[in-house]
């Protein structure tokens, strides 16, 4: 695992050859940040390659390529398509990089497409017409998730029952000048404890407008419980080392009546146990 808090990196050795480093611009839980500029120094100075996976924020607040990273990845299901009706992914390089050193003098673009041609992983024609009728309404949709993320941050970090929030767009938050200093935005996915586990449960049972599933990206509000699902087969112990703890409760924003959602977050909150 990484530890965001550091320039803590494991390394994958890859069957071609060349070792590589996989991150994240944040993480989807904790939402702590790390300096990717400095990752991807690092890395390179090794010969590694950088992966990203740039799911969490999409290519319309952040794009890796353009700090240092050489391959990014993202969940096509999530942003990119937007309405979860489809599962799809992407792997995008960047231009004419030639890896002469390390790669064999081969362009890792063609590599990558002759793994996924050799094992037969191309998306089928009309997931990837749902994918591209998607990336037209993309960053309308994801200027509106943040937005209402924005917003719904604010609410809870000043609800008396909300013991913290973790959301790159609050001032509070201790990694807001590295973001945004790499991103154009916070997004619409966030996280808060409530200092209870039958809280967190009431809250995430009883919401309306959230759906309970452990996605992201949706014009749908989804909310989940990630030590109860996302996380549960991580074993109690590692969970509770690493900070993890059972009443987080994890929410990714859609492009609902904002004030609807606050609403709904105000009344499971107002009803839950004390």
């Amino acid at each position: 695992m990484l530890d965001y808090r550091g320039l803590f990196c494991f390394l994958w050795k890859w069957k071609i050859g060349p070792n590589k480093i996989m991150s994240r611009l944040i993480v989807s839980v904790f939402f702590m940040l790390a300096s990717f500029q400095k990752i991807a120094e690092i890395a390179h100075a090794h010969g590694a390659l950088v992966l990203v996976d740039n799911s969490i924020m999409s290519p319309v607040l952040s794009q890796p390529l353009e700090l240092g990273a050489d391959i990014v990845m993202h969940s096509a299901t999530k942003f990119i398509a937007g309405h979860s009706d489809v599962m799809a992914g992407v792997l995008a390089v960047k231009g004419e990089r030639l890896f002469i050193s390390i790669y064999n003098d081969l362009r890792l673009a063609k590599d990558l497409y002759f793994l996924q041609n050799a094992e037969g992983s191309g998306l089928a024609p009309f997931d990837c017409w749902i994918c591209l009728r998607g990336i037209k309404t993309m960053a309308l949709r994801v200027e509106k998730q943040q937005e209402n993320a924005q917003k719904i941050a604010e609410f809870l970090s000043s609800h008396p029952k909300v013991k913290k929030v973790n959301y790159a767009g609050l001032p509070s938050h201790p990694g807001r000048s590295l973001h945004y200093s790499q991103a154009k935005g916070a997004g619409s996915v966030l996280s808060f404890l409530t200092g209870s586990i039958g809280l967190s449960k009431h809250i995430t049972e009883t919401t309306k407008y959230f759906t309970i599933a452990v996605s992201f990206g949706s014009v749908k509000s989804l909310i989940s419980m990630p030590c109860f699902m996302s996380h549960a087969s991580i074993p109690a112990a590692v969970r509770e080392a690493r900070g993890l703890t059972e009443d987080l409760v994890r929410i990714s924003v859609g492009i609902e009546d904002v004030d609807d959602l606050i609403s709904d977050l105000d009344n499971a909150l107002r009803t839950g146990p004390v």
